[in-house]
């Protein structure tokens, strides 16, 4: 079985060929076929050159930013492996989870890391406007798509691949609520989903205004409910 590991990269030169020889050594590790897929999502900095001076990494990407769901899309559909897997560039969940995940491999066909499973640690703590937005957040999706998911937005999920490129052919949004939008796509075909624990640490470094990314998300998740017929597979 092999697993495909996508990465969406904007303007990440500074750290990513550190985290990607992370993620490399700790593929090699395992006794599993795979392949890394960095997907450079327009980069303003060289991240398009750090990306292609690494020989284990497989290159994907385009000019023009088009956000993080975009650029999983994009790796998605450049995957070749019986599972595609999906997370953050900064690592904030620890690859650790990759230990969890593989047994599921054959058994589920969509795999979500939650940080607010039971199980999962934390040893860093988001600030508490960033935890209060979060809780919201969960509250309004979960009532809105009628779901019941601890976390919708962790940035690990694994999909069959066959599962994975049929939902991004349904796929409409590019920005942070794409999560969303394959767990609503999941929901309205009947695939089942299972979450697993993660040790998650938050990324001060990051730039991204809570108050302006929430109402962007909030924009999304309605053009995500009115494009319901849409998602439904044929």
């Amino acid at each position: 079985m092999k697993l495909s590991v996508v990465i969406p990269c904007y303007n990440e030169a500074q750290d990513l060929k550190e985290k990607s020889e992370l993620v490399l050594k700790k593929l090699s590790s395992l006794n599993v076929d795979y392949e890394l897929i960095l997907v450079n999502d327009g980069s303003k900095d060289k991240t398009e050159e750090v990306i292609k001076s690494l020989s284990k990494a497989k290159y994907s990407g385009y000019e023009v930013n088009r956000g993080k769901g975009g650029a999983v899309k994009q790796g998605i559909l450049d995957s070749t492996g019986d599972y595609v897997l999906f997370m953050d560039a900064d690592l904030s969940t620890d690859l650790s989870a990759i230990d969890t995940l593989l047994p599921l491999l054959g058994k589920e066909k969509f795999i979500i890391g939650s940080r607010h499973h039971k199980q999962s640690q934390m040893p860093i703590k988001q600030p508490l406007k960033r935890r209060f937005i979060g809780w919201c957040c969960r509250k309004l999706v979960n009532a809105k798509f009628h779901m019941h998911y601890s976390d919708t937005q962790c940035g690990f999920k694994c999909i069959q691949s066959k599962l994975a490129k049929t939902i991004v052919e349904k796929q409409i949004i590019n920005g942070f609520a794409f999560d969303v939008e394959y767990l609503y796509i999941a929901k309205l075909n009947n695939q089942k989903t299972c979450e697993i624990p993660v040790i998650w640490s938050d990324d001060r470094g990051s730039t991204v205004s809570p108050f302006k990314s929430s109402m962007k998300f909030l924009k999304d998740m309605r053009i995500i409910k009115k494009n319901k017929k849409n998602y439904l597979f044929k």
